[in-house]
Protein backbone atom coordinates (compact mmCIF):
# COMPACT_ATOMS: atom_id res chain seq x y z
CA UNK A 1 0.00 0.00 0.00
CA UNK A 2 2.68 2.47 0.71
CA UNK A 3 4.48 1.78 -2.39
CA UNK A 4 1.71 2.62 -4.07
CA UNK A 5 1.18 5.92 -1.98
CA UNK A 6 4.52 6.83 -3.48
CA UNK A 7 3.72 5.92 -6.86
CA UNK A 8 0.64 8.30 -6.72
CA UNK A 9 2.32 11.04 -4.61
CA UNK A 10 5.47 11.38 -7.17
CA UNK A 11 3.29 11.22 -10.73
CA UNK A 12 0.91 14.10 -8.94
CA UNK A 13 3.38 16.50 -8.48
CA UNK A 14 6.11 15.44 -10.87
CA UNK A 15 6.10 16.90 -14.20
CA UNK A 16 8.21 15.79 -17.24
CA UNK A 17 9.85 19.23 -18.00
CA UNK A 18 13.56 19.44 -19.34
CA UNK A 19 16.09 22.05 -19.25
CA UNK A 20 18.49 23.17 -22.00
CA UNK A 21 22.29 24.01 -20.54
CA UNK A 22 23.22 27.34 -21.39
CA UNK A 23 26.24 27.66 -19.98
CA UNK A 24 29.61 25.94 -18.09
CA UNK A 25 31.66 27.77 -16.47
CA UNK A 26 34.83 25.19 -14.82
CA UNK A 27 33.97 21.60 -13.99
CA UNK A 28 30.24 19.86 -14.37
CA UNK A 29 29.00 17.04 -14.42
CA UNK A 30 25.64 14.91 -14.89
CA UNK A 31 24.27 11.57 -13.87
CA UNK A 32 20.85 10.26 -15.24
CA UNK A 33 18.89 7.92 -12.79
CA UNK A 34 19.62 4.20 -12.86
CA UNK A 35 23.00 5.18 -14.71
CA UNK A 36 26.16 4.29 -12.50
CA UNK A 37 28.90 6.72 -14.70
CA UNK A 38 28.60 10.54 -14.17
CA UNK A 39 29.71 12.31 -17.47
CA UNK A 40 30.93 15.55 -18.49
CA UNK A 41 28.13 18.51 -19.00
CA UNK A 42 28.38 20.58 -21.71
CA UNK A 43 26.32 23.74 -23.21
CA UNK A 44 23.72 22.82 -24.87
CA UNK A 45 23.01 19.39 -22.90
CA UNK A 46 19.25 18.86 -22.76
CA UNK A 47 18.41 17.31 -19.09
CA UNK A 48 15.34 15.58 -17.81
CA UNK A 49 13.70 15.17 -14.73
CA UNK A 50 15.63 11.97 -13.81
CA UNK A 51 18.96 13.98 -13.86
CA UNK A 52 21.44 14.80 -11.22
CA UNK A 53 24.01 17.94 -11.33
CA UNK A 54 27.39 18.65 -9.41
CA UNK A 55 29.43 21.04 -9.70
CA UNK A 56 32.92 21.80 -8.56
CA UNK A 57 34.80 24.99 -7.13
CA UNK A 58 34.77 28.00 -8.87
CA UNK A 59 31.67 26.32 -11.36
CA UNK A 60 28.64 27.51 -12.73
CA UNK A 61 25.86 25.35 -14.83
CA UNK A 62 22.89 27.97 -15.91
CA UNK A 63 19.91 26.49 -17.38
CA UNK A 64 16.88 27.00 -19.03
CA UNK A 65 13.13 26.42 -20.16
CA UNK A 66 10.17 28.26 -21.70
CA UNK A 67 9.29 29.66 -18.00
CA UNK A 68 12.36 29.16 -16.00
CA UNK A 69 16.21 30.11 -15.61
CA UNK A 70 18.14 28.05 -13.36
CA UNK A 71 22.04 29.02 -12.12
CA UNK A 72 23.84 26.09 -9.75
CA UNK A 73 26.86 27.57 -8.29
CA UNK A 74 29.73 25.88 -7.53
CA UNK A 75 30.48 23.06 -4.98
CA UNK A 76 26.36 22.03 -5.21
CA UNK A 77 24.18 19.72 -6.56
CA UNK A 78 20.39 19.56 -7.61
CA UNK A 79 18.05 17.24 -9.29
CA UNK A 80 16.33 18.68 -12.58
CA UNK A 81 13.11 17.09 -10.94
CA UNK A 82 13.60 20.19 -7.94
CA UNK A 83 13.64 22.96 -10.35
CA UNK A 84 10.30 24.09 -10.00
CA UNK A 85 7.80 26.23 -8.01
CA UNK A 86 5.40 23.94 -5.37
CA UNK A 87 2.55 24.91 -3.62
CA UNK A 88 2.38 24.80 0.11
CA UNK A 89 -0.35 22.18 -0.11
CA UNK A 90 2.77 20.37 -2.40
CA UNK A 91 4.89 20.86 0.34
CA UNK A 92 2.67 19.47 2.87
CA UNK A 93 2.36 16.36 1.32
CA UNK A 94 5.61 15.81 0.27
CA UNK A 95 6.90 16.40 3.99
CA UNK A 96 4.47 13.78 5.28
CA UNK A 97 5.58 12.05 2.38
CA UNK A 98 9.14 11.63 3.72
CA UNK A 99 8.29 11.27 7.15
CA UNK A 100 6.08 8.41 6.21
CA UNK A 101 9.13 6.83 4.02
CA UNK A 102 11.62 7.64 6.91
CA UNK A 103 9.84 6.67 10.18
CA UNK A 104 9.36 3.15 9.82
CA UNK A 105 12.21 1.07 7.36
CA UNK A 106 15.89 1.65 7.12
CA UNK A 107 16.16 2.39 3.17
CA UNK A 108 19.22 1.31 1.14
CA UNK A 109 21.78 4.23 -0.07
CA UNK A 110 20.68 6.37 -2.96
CA UNK A 111 22.51 5.27 -5.89
CA UNK A 112 23.98 9.02 -5.55
CA UNK A 113 26.35 7.34 -3.02
CA UNK A 114 27.76 5.04 -5.66
CA UNK A 115 31.62 5.07 -6.92
CA UNK A 116 32.37 6.31 -10.02
CA UNK A 117 33.27 3.75 -12.80
CA UNK A 118 34.76 3.39 -16.24
CA UNK A 119 36.92 5.42 -18.14
CA UNK A 120 34.92 5.56 -21.34
CA UNK A 121 34.71 8.15 -23.47
CA UNK A 122 32.78 11.41 -22.16
CA UNK A 123 32.73 9.85 -19.13
CA UNK A 124 34.28 11.54 -15.42
CA UNK A 125 36.56 9.73 -12.61
CA UNK A 126 36.38 13.12 -10.61
CA UNK A 127 37.23 14.13 -7.17
CA UNK A 128 33.67 16.42 -7.31
CA UNK A 129 31.90 13.00 -6.01
CA UNK A 130 33.41 12.09 -2.69
CA UNK A 131 30.70 10.65 -0.70
CA UNK A 132 31.50 12.96 2.70
CA UNK A 133 30.52 15.54 0.58
CA UNK A 134 28.28 14.54 -1.74
CA UNK A 135 25.23 15.53 0.93
CA UNK A 136 26.39 19.18 1.25
CA UNK A 137 26.34 19.81 -2.54
CA UNK A 138 23.08 18.71 -2.01
CA UNK A 139 22.61 21.39 0.40
CA UNK A 140 23.89 23.98 -0.97
CA UNK A 141 21.71 22.97 -4.81
CA UNK A 142 18.85 23.49 -2.33
CA UNK A 143 19.46 27.00 -0.99
CA UNK A 144 20.37 28.25 -4.54
CA UNK A 145 16.86 26.65 -5.21
CA UNK A 146 15.57 29.04 -2.30
CA UNK A 147 17.11 32.02 -3.42
CA UNK A 148 15.60 31.36 -6.79
CA UNK A 149 12.51 31.67 -5.31
CA UNK A 150 11.51 27.75 -5.32
CA UNK A 151 11.38 27.87 -1.32
CA UNK A 152 9.02 24.89 -1.11
CA UNK A 153 10.73 22.43 -3.87
CA UNK A 154 14.45 23.48 -1.71
CA UNK A 155 12.80 22.83 1.58
CA UNK A 156 11.88 18.89 -0.05
CA UNK A 157 15.30 18.93 -1.76
CA UNK A 158 16.71 19.61 1.96
CA UNK A 159 14.47 16.85 3.56
CA UNK A 160 15.61 14.05 0.81
CA UNK A 161 19.08 14.58 1.47
CA UNK A 162 18.91 13.95 4.99
CA UNK A 163 17.39 11.18 4.34
CA UNK A 164 20.02 9.90 1.84
CA UNK A 165 22.89 11.50 3.40
CA UNK A 166 21.92 11.10 7.57
CA UNK A 167 25.45 12.67 8.25
CA UNK A 168 23.92 16.38 7.05
CA UNK A 169 21.67 16.73 9.41
CA UNK A 170 24.21 17.83 11.91
CA UNK A 171 24.78 20.62 9.80
CA UNK A 172 22.90 23.27 12.31
CA UNK A 173 23.30 26.63 9.78
CA UNK A 174 21.51 24.48 7.34
CA UNK A 175 18.45 22.89 9.19
CA UNK A 176 17.95 26.40 10.86
CA UNK A 177 18.23 28.61 7.28
CA UNK A 178 15.25 25.68 5.87
CA UNK A 179 13.43 25.58 8.77
CA UNK A 180 13.26 29.57 8.29
CA UNK A 181 11.35 28.90 5.54
CA UNK A 182 8.64 26.78 6.89
CA UNK A 183 8.62 29.53 9.41
CA UNK A 184 8.17 32.56 7.36
CA UNK A 185 5.50 30.41 5.00
CA UNK A 186 3.28 30.42 8.62
CA UNK A 187 4.25 26.09 8.81
CA UNK A 188 4.39 26.60 12.37
CA UNK A 189 3.86 23.11 13.90
CA UNK A 190 6.31 22.24 11.55
CA UNK A 191 8.57 24.63 12.17
CA UNK A 192 8.70 23.91 15.66
CA UNK A 193 9.33 20.36 15.68
CA UNK A 194 12.50 21.28 13.60
CA UNK A 195 14.14 23.89 15.99
CA UNK A 196 13.50 21.67 19.00
CA UNK A 197 15.27 18.97 17.21
CA UNK A 198 17.92 21.38 15.98
CA UNK A 199 18.51 22.85 19.59
CA UNK A 200 19.42 19.38 20.09
CA UNK A 201 22.47 19.60 18.35
CA UNK A 202 26.38 21.16 19.36
CA UNK A 203 24.98 25.05 18.61
CA UNK A 204 27.22 28.20 18.83
CA UNK A 205 26.02 30.75 21.32
CA UNK A 206 24.11 32.86 18.05
CA UNK A 207 22.76 29.76 16.53
CA UNK A 208 21.37 28.87 19.75
CA UNK A 209 19.91 32.15 21.22
CA UNK A 210 18.61 32.38 17.31
CA UNK A 211 16.83 28.88 17.81
CA UNK A 212 15.55 29.59 20.87
CA UNK A 213 14.02 33.04 20.11
CA UNK A 214 12.30 31.27 17.31
CA UNK A 215 10.66 28.74 19.45
CA UNK A 216 8.75 31.16 21.51
CA UNK A 217 7.72 33.05 18.76
CA UNK A 218 6.50 30.24 17.23
CA UNK A 219 4.57 29.22 20.50
CA UNK A 220 3.16 32.67 20.56
CA UNK A 221 1.95 32.64 17.13
CA UNK A 222 0.25 29.02 17.74
CA UNK A 223 -1.34 30.10 21.41
CA UNK A 224 -3.15 32.76 19.10
CA UNK A 225 -4.20 31.08 15.78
Amino acid sequence: MKKIFVFIFITGIISAQTFTVENVTGEASYQKGGEESWKQLQKGTVVENDVTIVTGKKSEVKLSDKNTKFALGESSAVSVSSIKKMSIDDLLLALAMEDMIHAPEKLNKSSDNTAVYGTKEGEVNSPLLKPDDFGLKRLNGAKQLAENGMEESAVVAERETYRKYPDTKKLASYRIYFTDILYKKGLYEEALKEYYEIGKLELSKEEKDKVDAKIESVKMKLVSE
